[in-house]
């Protein structure tokens, strides 16, 4: 089928927010490296009537805007239950995008594994600021869990390597992109149970449905998500 362009018009515009500015969802913000970028190509390839671009905000900024109503486009790679919505009432979400792994990381000479709540008892961990972490919420609660605030994953997993942690909570995209990079195969350790398995999608506000209805038909198409398999597979990503 030939589709037939208008000459001159231009592709509407649209923007999808994120706020992980971290590898390898984001490598390179100027060179437009990284997962997400490779994911809004895709798009693009679906939607030639549309040229989707990613723009990076705080979390904060994204929530504050999304509380107010004002948000200009949808938000990238984000779970319902970190916004609160786990029932799908205040927001419209894609179908999931892919599957990701939040791991327990710790020293190679000091390795943590995770068995239940008794095994946080006494430790000290290192999370990302402004992250939440459930299954280490009650443990913080109780004070019986220590925590520390990095600004990156990058900075938590050298916490780890300089043992003032006892473990860290990282992506595992983002620990093996820095363990091959770094050649820190060696000298660090992940617990044979993971912190959280959840996926990805897209959030879109209510008061942007119609112009995203497109972008929705698009993600859960049986295409797109054959694609989508095939991109995340060389990222340690599970499909």
């Amino acid at each position: 089928m030939t589709s037939l362009k208008v000459m001159g018009a231009q592709p509407e515009r649209l923007n999808l927010y994120t706020y992980h500015d971290k590898p390898p969802y984001i490598e390179s913000l100027t060179a437009k490296k990284g997962l997400y970028f490779d994911i809004v190509n895709l798009l693009n390839e679906f939607q030639p009537n549309i040229k989707y671009e990613l723009v990076l905000l705080t979390k904060e900024q994204i929530r504050l805007d999304l509380d107010k109503d004002r948000l200009e486009g949808a938000v990238l790679g984000v779970n319902p239950a970190w916004f609160g919505d786990i029932e799908l009432q205040k927001f419209i979400w894609s179908d999931p995008l892919f599957y990701d792994t939040d791991e327990f990381v710790s020293s190679i000479k000091t390795p943590f594994e995770y068995h239940d709540q008794t095994s946080l008892h006494g430790k000290k961990y290192g999370g990302v600021e402004g992250y939440f972490y459930p299954k280490l919420a009650e443990a913080e609660r109780r004070e019986k869990l220590t925590r520390v605030n990095a600004k990156s994953e990058k900075q938590l997993l050298e916490l780890i390597l300089q043992q003032q942690l006892d473990f860290a909570v990282v992506s595992r995209p983002t620990f093996f992109y820095f363990a091959k990079r770094n050649g820190w195969w060696t000298s660090l350790s992940l617990s044979h149970q993971a912190h959280q398995k959840y996926y990805r999608a897209l959030l879109v506000p209510k008061s942007q449905k119609q112009k995203f209805t497109q972008l929705l038909n698009t993600t859960g198409s049986i295409g797109f998500k054959k694609y989508m398999k095939e991109l995340v597979s060389s990222y340690h990503i599970a499909d």
